[in-house]
């Protein structure tokens, strides 16, 4: 693989998986594109692109000149190595209490275009996250000082991010589900990506300082890379399993069945029946739990008129659920009216105020 196309694939990588979860740029270009205004969603991409452009040109110069100043430019080093290992400890602790992300959408109404150029110029981390790669694709020789070596990074950059909109334009709700779905895994390999990153970096900076030969840094690197794999593990079987409220006090009473004998009991109660299909490792199910569920008002409506099941889709029961009613975000609800006829179904995070909205379309 020549030089150049290695550049390409780096930066493009870098840039493309960097842009794929989601956040407020990705989710206003699906949302312009759910709305049917493509034309939104393209002036709103090229403008977050344009200023990531810049932004990253800015970052080559200024490392440029780091460089000649080699005090300062080790000072940034340490300061780079610091900001992604916070990023990396708050990422991981987000996945270990499966905590969910909010969808925020800023500037609505206003002009595509100045509204992409704000967000993108409102965004914390542009700046330093991009410093950083150029610092460490530098230090490893795969980006050069050549004019030809940056305008190659800056295309592959652009490319990345474009082929990210593209993604959420074309992909949009279905996409978002499907993420949020797995948010706390993406949270768990972003966290470890990161800390991987960070701690290498703070590995190499303080091999230089100490001046480790070749073979004393590659043994080194293997215990670190063991340590980092065992704690990955340690903290993921540790994470908090979601369980659904079996005996609340004020919230929705659920019932762990089948599909096939919530069924039965509903017909035998002559009552409408509501499935919550959830996840163990679904945060958006625990956001709902410790949110909605609980609440009075849904109890007092729910546990009188209708049968409430929850069934975990990784369990045989939920895995027959699947074979009938495909499952493609969680958690799923499913709503079945008294006379076993499916009546609604709703994916992702859901308010009580739907649930009650749901409830009282129910045929009884």
């Amino acid at each position: 693989m020549s030089k150049q196309l290695k550049l390409f694939w780096v930066a493009f990588s870098i840039s493309f998986v960097g842009a794929l979860p989601i956040g407020t740029l990705n989710t206003n270009v699906a949302n312009f594109a759910l709305n049917g205004d493509f034309a939104g969603a393209a002036w709103f991409g090229f403008a977050a692109i344009l200023v990531e452009v810049v932004i990253v040109r800015i970052a080559l110069v200024v490392v440029d000149q780091l460089v000649r100043l080699k005090k300062l430019f080790k000072i940034l080093s340490v300061a780079f190595c610091v900001a992604i290992l916070v990023l990396a400890y708050k990422t991981l602790e987000a996945a270990f209490h499966m905590r969910n992300f909010q969808d925020v959408l800023p500037f609505v109404g206003m002009n595509p275009f100045y509204s992409g150029l704000l967000l993108s110029l409102l965004n914390p981390l542009h700046l330093p996250f991009w410093m950083g790669w150029t610092a460490v694709l530098k230090s490893r020789k795969v980006l050069s000082s050549e004019t030809r070596a940056y305008n190659i990074f800056i295309v592959a950059i652009g490319t990345g991010t474009l082929l990210s909109f593209i993604i959420y334009g074309v992909a949009g709700n279905y996409l978002m589900n499907v993420l949020k779905a797995q948010h706390n895994l993406i949270n768990w390999i972003l966290g470890l990506t990161l800390l991987m990153t960070g701690l290498v970096q703070a590995y190499k900076l303080i091999a230089a300082q100490i001046q480790l030969n070749k073979n004393q840094m590659k043994k080194s690197a293997q215990i670190l890379l063991v340590f980092l794999i065992t704690a990955a593990v340690g903290f993921a079987s540790c994470t908090p399993k979601f369980k659904p409220n079996l005996n609340s006090k004020q919230g929705i009473n659920f019932k762990t069945t089948s599909l096939a004998d919530a069924q039965a009991i509903a017909k035998v109660e002559n009552k409408p029946l509501f499935v919550f299909a959830h996840a163990s490792w679904c945060p958006t199910c625990k956001q709902m739990e410790q949110e909605v569920l609980i609440k009075k008002e849904l109890g007092d409506t729910y546990n009188a008129n209708v049968v409430n099941v929850a069934i975990d889709i990784d369990s045989k029961d939920g895995k027959k659920l699947q074979e009938q009613y495909p499952i493609r975000a969680t958690p799923t609800l499913f709503f079945f009216n008294a006379d076993g006829s499916p009546a609604k179904k709703l994916e992702g995070f859901t308010t009580a105020e739907t649930l009650l909205v749901e409830e009282g379309e129910l045929k009884k």
